[in-house]
């Protein structure tokens, strides 16, 4: 079976400047990948060459095993390349209804607007049909953007950000929807973000654009247990990103974290030389204990369901957060650390 989406040595430039280099990049049928990537990252770039909006400098764009834009001589027109797409702003025709927004990319005239009404109630809209979109909610008129978008039974969904204007819940409430449809419908889909929760909720992969350069494509499961950067390590929820004085011992890497000195197995290789890294960790790898690093708790605030701690340590310039099962007492504290939990960086500069 062909890839729903295979992109290879493709690169793009805006206003002269080369903005992403030699990406490679493919979608199984079914699958939902997250490109991530912090804003500037050239991620948008990348999704309008995909979507025909914009030529790539060089490389080949492949949708459903065919070549639609090669650089070169071969170019097939968005409207011809079997795409959905949803923005972040909507994109909703103004002038038209809710249910002609969704009906008019139907391209079977014979029972259109059944079609469409039919689109819209599974999003929950169909009682807004005769409404214009300047009359809905946000959360409203991103459901008809998701309707409109199948209406057109494409191969590939793709998403730019389509949640960040959105209040948290419905937020929340579209991913959940969103996930279903595409497990469900098999459906392969490509969104651009840079919110971790669509990582989590939506991602079968994630590949990630720092630099130009796509630097990972993995699970976030996989990227949880070893993040390749700093910005990955993030998006995939861990603690941290504290400077820290670090040295090679052998194959580990020694740090100093407050006035003790920690070794880290198999850490050396991922200093490259460094003498400061960026220090990440799971949340419970860093623990208010009896005995421990002595450190100093500066206050506390309850998230989700968990206190999280603020602890000055000796030498570091950032307050360390730490995830506790109650409220700590301010003042002298402890701290234990699980050292084969910790992820180090190397930072220069």
């Amino acid at each position: 079976m062909s890839a729903a989406l295979a992109i290879d040595g493709v690169a793009v430039q805006r206003g002269g400047r080369l903005v992403v280099e030699e990406a490679s990049l493919g979608l199984a049928p079914g699958e939902c990948v997250v490109l991530a990537g912090e804003s500037g990252s050239g991620k948008t770039s990348l999704l309008r060459v995909i979507g025909g909006l914009d030529r790539p400098a060089r490389g080949t764009i492949r949708i459903g095993g065919a070549v639609v834009d090669d650089a070169a001589a071969t170019f097939i027109r968005p409207e011809s390349r079997g795409l959905g797409m949803v923005f972040q702003d909507f994109a909703l025709w103004p002038h038209l209804s809710v249910l002609e927004n969704v009906a008019v990319v139907i391209r079977d005239r014979a029972g259109r607007d059944r079609k469409a009404l039919a689109l819209l109630d599974r999003f929950g809209v169909a009682s807004c049909a005769g409404r214009l979109p300047a009359t809905l909610s946000g959360g409203q008129q991103q459901r008809v953007g998701l309707a409109r978008a199948l209406a057109a039974a494409p191969r590939l969904l793709m998403l730019d950000e389509p949640f960040s204007s959105l209040d948290v819940e419905t937020r929340e409430t579209l991913r959940t929807e969103l996930r279903a449809l595409i497990v469900e419908s098999g459906l392969s889909a490509l969104c651009i973000s840079h919110d971790p929760a669509d990582i989590a909720r939506l991602a079968d992969r994630v590949a990630v654009l720092e630099d130009r350069r796509l630097t990972a494509c993995t699970t976030p499961d996989a990227m949880f247990a070893r993040p390749a950067t700093p910005y990955a390590a993030r998006l995939a929820g861990l603690c941290g990103g504290v400077r820290v004085p670090a040295r090679g011992e052998g194959s580990d890497a020694a740090i100093a974290l407050g006035s003790a000195q920690l070794a880290i197995p198999g850490g050396a290789a991922r200093l490259a030389g460094a003498a400061q890294a960026l220090l990440f960790w799971p949340r419970g790898a860093l623990s208010l204990a009896a005995e421990g690093v002595p450190a100093t708790c500066i206050g506390a605030h309850f998230e989700a369901g968990h206190w999280q701690a603020l602890l000055r340590l000796d030498g570091l310039a950032t307050p360390v957060p730490v995830q506790c099962a109650a409220p700590p007492p301010r003042g002298a504290v402890a701290l234990r650390v699980a050292a084969d939990r910790l992820h180090l960086f190397p930072f220069s500069g």
